[in-house]
């Protein structure tokens, strides 16, 4: 059985982000993982309390990266492609 080698393509902090990144995956069937990942946040209740961000970090084979990157730059998304 050979290896996938996932990247990173996206992340996101917030749930309607996660649903949109979601709908433009699975509406492409692209196949796709996630993790759950800290994030830089930019409250000041984080910064006093020292709270971590948590946010969904999408994964795609290497191989479908470029695809996927042009699916989430055309659906208007760029802002949380991961670079």
């Amino acid at each position: 059985m050979q290896k996938v080698k996932l990247v990173p393509l996206c992340a996101a902090a917030k749930l309607q982000d996660t649903r949109l990144i979601e709908s433009v995956l699975d509406g492409a069937g692209i196949d796709y993982t996630f993790e759950i990942t800290p994030m830089a946040g930019s409250s000041i209740l984080g910064f006093l309390f020292g709270a971590n961000k948590k946010g969904v970090m999408f994964l795609v084979p290497e191989e479908i990266y470029e695809k996927c990157l042009h699916l989430i730059d055309n659906a208007g998304l760029s802002h949380l492609l991961v670079k």
